[in-house]
């Protein structure tokens, strides 16, 4: 079972890294002449700080889209960690995403796992956590602002996590920044 896991983890892993080093190439000469003066639009990124969501805890994360649009389909992976003493949780969020609106407000759509490992004692003075390692299911329903210029951005969501015992209803907030 940990094997089956640990497989798929790494499957999507090699997946994002290909998505770095993969480029198309044209062989046929470009007949159509480009305008100097219009600059090539790049693949929006962001690096944000999140409280809650598919980490549940603080996690720092990035996200980018597969295309050169501000919308459509894209990644985000981070870490996170959360210590009170007592308790304490690492998590690794990795989601798909799919980005839906205009002018820089969009509705987020998003599904994936989060590697989680938590230590913790049901004597704790914020949260009670119980000891677990492994995966579970993530989601995401949210809105997010992100400029298509680049700049700061906020998301704020819906995410409902599956694990062993049932679902959880969760959400997460966050502000980065968009580059």
């Amino acid at each position: 079972m940990k094997k089956a896991h640990l497989l798929k983890i790494f499957t999507l892993f090699l997946l994002i890294l290909t998505h770095f080093h993969l480029k198309a190439q044209n062989l046929e000469e470009d007949t159509v002449k480009k305008d100097s003066a219009v600059s090539e639009s790049k693949r929006p990124r962001t690096a944000f700080l999140e409280l809650g969501g598919p980490g549940l805890a603080l996690t720092f994360n990035y996200d980018s889209r597969f295309g050169h649009r501000v919308d459509k389909w894209g990644y985000r992976v981070g870490t996170g960690y959360y210590n009170t003493g007592s308790n304490s949780v690492f998590s690794v969020p990795l989601q798909i995403n799919y980005l839906l609106g205009a002018n820089d407000n969009f509705l987020e759509l998003g599904i994936g796992t989060t590697f989680l490992y938590s230590k913790g004692s049901t004597n704790g003075t914020v949260f009670q956590f119980d000891n677990v390692t492994g995966f579970i299911g993530t989601a995401t329903i949210g809105y997010r602002y992100q400029q298509e210029s680049g700049g700061i951005n906020f998301r704020i969501g819906f995410v409902p996590i599956l694990y062993d015992e049932g679902l959880i209803p969760a959400g997460g907030i966050s502000i980065g920044y968009t580059f």
